[in-house]
């Protein structure tokens, strides 16, 4: 599933709060891991001197240096941790001493991020929210919310003013927050979450999940539990006049608010009784799903993950995020991972992409 992750990193500490969660997502999903630092001209403007070659030369040797350090301890964590012997490829041909890797590219770093995952298959970024520049009154800094908009890839953004819980410096997700609407776009979420609430991936779990058929719990990896939250959010019908109501609207409203809640209930249930884990189910109303996913997360306790896919049941792939997947990821607070489930190659480019290709960019 995430064969290949990257992991921007710049030196900072905000940055590398996305490294807990890339061991403990190789450890779940036998991923590598590359360590990705950009060296970006552009950023020392103010002061020519850093552009000379002599100096250039310095920045590239202490960026080895610093990735070198990131990766052998990273490395080190594996060898004393080794990950589970699933049935991967690569787990097969590769050894924990290789587990983790690392890259130095030079130019402006949001492109030089989306080019490098593009070319290197990379099949999940995990990024902090902020990195050098610090913490701001902004939820997500200008290069993170450039490369989310640009990467049509699956993502985990890490809010890095967000503590992660710990356990022997493993991320512990304690609960994992699913938000649901009953359409296959939204489901394709379940199989992350499922796998990161076993510790594993449970074999053929696409095929078994699509058939609607129990899943049978596989041979796991030892680890603390880890409780599944699904929730779907119902809205009130939208009517285009003015209140009040007349009194039949009012009661056509209540009759299609109640079989909406019976309906959703026996979904949950039905979903909860085939992924066969520790799972709490939650019929929400509210006439804003983004609100009440925001809300939800926020309020409960121990949510320390929220999976969404990047679309839901509208199917409006014109952009690579739905409104809710967007919404949390510009004013959410909690951890989010998005699955993205329409391949790069069907997005159309934008006129800005179009024209920055016009005059040479790449």
């Amino acid at each position: 599933m995430f064969k290949r992750i990257l992991v921007p990193l710049d030196g900072s500490a905000l940055a590398e709060q996305a490294i807990y969660h890339a061991e403990q997502f190789a450890r779940i999903f036998g991923s590598k891991i590359i360590l990705l630092q950009v060296l970006d001209p552009a950023s020392f403007r103010e002061n020519p001197i850093s552009v000379d070659p002599l100096n250039w030369q310095i920045r590239k040797k202490k960026a080895e240096i610093y990735l070198e350090e990131v990766t052998k301890r990273m490395n080190a964590d594996f060898l004393e941790d080794p990950m589970p012997s699933v049935d991967f490829e690569f787990r097969e041909t590769e050894s924990p001493k290789s587990r983790v890797e690392y890259a130095i590219s030079e130019g402006k770093t949001a492109e030089s991020i989306v080019n490098f995952a593009h070319q290197e298959n990379i099949d999940l970024l995990i990024i902090s929210t902020h990195g050098a520049g610090g913490l701001s009154r902004w939820n997500i800094s200008s290069i993170t919310q450039k490369v989310i908009d640009m990467i049509y890839l699956p993502i985990l953004l890490i809010r890095s003013y967000y503590q992660p819980k710990l356990v022997v410096n493993r991320v512990h997700y304690r609960r994992i927050l699913l938000p649901v609407d009953s359409s296959r776009r939204a489901e394709c979420a379940l199989s992350v979450g499922l796998a990161l609430a076993r510790g594993e991936i449970p074999e053929g779990f696409a095929s078994e999940l699509n058939s609607r058929k129990p899943i049978q719990t596989a041979k796991t990896i030892p680890s603390l539990p880890t409780q599944l939250v699904l929730i779907a959010v119902i809205k009130p019908p939208e009517i285009p006049i003015p209140e009040p109501y007349p009194p039949e609207i009012e009661q056509l409203t209540k009759k299609l608010m109640t079989v909406s809640r019976r309906v959703v209930s026996e979904y949950l249930e039905e979903t909860k009784a085939r992924l066969q884990v520790d799972c709490e189910t939650y019929v929400l109303e509210n006439s804003s799903v983004s609100s009440a996913i925001q809300n939800f997360a926020n309020q409960e306790e121990n949510i320390d993950l929220v999976v969404l896919c990047a679309h839901g049941y509208t199917g409006q792939i014109e952009w690579p995020y739905g409104s809710i997947a967007r919404n949390y990821i510009e004013y959410g607070t909690k951890p989010v991972l998005i699955i993205q489930d329409v391949p790069r190659s069907e997005f159309q480019p934008t006129a800005a992409e179009i024209a920055f290709k016009k005059v040479g960019g790449r």
